[in-house]
This record gives structure tokens, C-alpha cells and sequence, in this order.
């Protein structure tokens, strides 16, 4: 992504710090170096995020909605594998992240567990298990509540949605994400 290409930085963001003009979400991996790795997850604050409702890019707490980022499998759960977003920030993060904004669509060919090696708890593959792999479709789960259960498969905290709990599901639109705000739309589109 070139700068011009960056997408606007809410207001909400201002206080994060950048590498490479993108803000780091708050859930992001730092080195002891000082280093940011973008999609490297801190275990330890994504399940901090989870239990005190706080937005994973920006930490602040979460208001009456909220936005998850969830693939297919997590739907078919109904757990989220990582924590809410505010609109403002989900909006970001789907213009920001190439994952979730369809530039990737496979994931990296590599781990990087050597690079975390003694920094904790690494989530978002850093061994490279999904490495080489099709990324896999997202949508936004706008919800009002959720309850924080340990996921059976991964045995990591994971926020479960209950069906009454989720206001809407609409697939993360990579051609215009306007969609996905409520009072923007698409053009063409309407937002029932």
C-alpha cells in the first residue's frame, strides 16, 4: 500500500503508533526490541481485550455495539477467535489489513517463530501452520453482547455469540467496506 493509498486514520487511532503510516493494533506482538509485527497477536492482550470488552485495535473500552471480524468456521461456532472492534476502528482495520481488506489471498509462506522466540505467547500462526494457505472469506458480526468461554478446539479464550446477541452478519466487502458503516452505503446499495 503507497501513501496515498493509506487509508484515513480515525480520530479514535490518533493515539496508537504507526509503522509504515498503518496503525498498531493494540492486540499486536511487539518485540524486545521495540519491533511491531503486524499479524503476530499477543496472547496475553487479545484475552485482555476479551474479558474487559475493550477494542482490539485501538484498547479502548467497547461501547453498546461493536463489530467482530469472524471467517466462516467461526460462524459455524458462533466464537469469535479474537476481540471486538468499535465500527470506527473495524472500519480501519478492513482498509488497513490486507487480510481483511482481499490484498492477501493466501497467507504467508512462512512462520515466524523464531522471531517471537522468549516474547510469550504468539497467536495468529506464527509457526506457520496455515502457511501457503487460502485465506479464508470474513464478515462483519455486528453484536451487543457476548460471553467469554474457553474455545474446546483451541482451548484459548474466545468470545461466544448467542443468536439474540448479534444484530447482523454481512460479508467483509473488499470492492467498497462503506457497506459495511451504518448510514453509508455502497454506491447502488441501501443497509436494511
Amino acid at each position: 500500500m503507497s501513501s496515498p493509498d493509506l487509508p484515513p486514520i480515525p480520530v479514535r487511532l490518533h493515539d496508537r503508533p504507526l509503522l509504515a503510516g498503518l496503525v498498531v493494533p493494540w492486540i499486536t506482538v511487539q518485540t524486545p526490541d521495540g519491533r511491531y509485527r503486524f499479524g503476530a497477536v499477543d496472547a496475553n492482550r487479545a484475552a485482555k481485550a476479551l474479558h474487559r470488552r475493550w477494542c482490539q485495535i485501538c484498547g479502548q473500552p467497547l461501547e453498546a455495539r461493536f463489530v467482530f471480524a469472524m471467517r466462516d468456521r467461526d460462524l459455524d461456532r458462533n466464537l469469535a477467535a479474537e476481540a471486538a472492534m468499535h465500527p470506527e476502528c473495524f472500519h480501519y482495520s478492513i482498509t488497513a489489513c490486507p487480510m481483511l481488506a482481499g490484498r492477501m489471498d493466501h497467507y504467508r509462506l512462512i512462520g515466524n517463530g523464531q522471531l517471537f522466540a522468549g516474547i510469550g505467547d504468539v497467536l495468529g500462526d506464527p509457526d506457520g501452520r496455515r502457511a501457503g494457505q487460502a485465506a479464508e472469506p470474513w464478515h462483519a458480526v455486528w453484536a451487543r453482547d457476548y460471553t467469554v468461554i474457553t474455545d474446546p478446539v483451541t482451548d484459548l479464550p474466545a468470545a461466544l455469540l448467542l443468536p439474540d446477541q448479534i444484530l447482523r452478519v454481512r460479508p467483509i466487502a473488499h470492492t467498497d467496506s462503506r457497506a459495511l458503516i451504518p448510514g453509508l452505503s455502497a454506491p447502488g446499495q441501501s443497509i436494511h
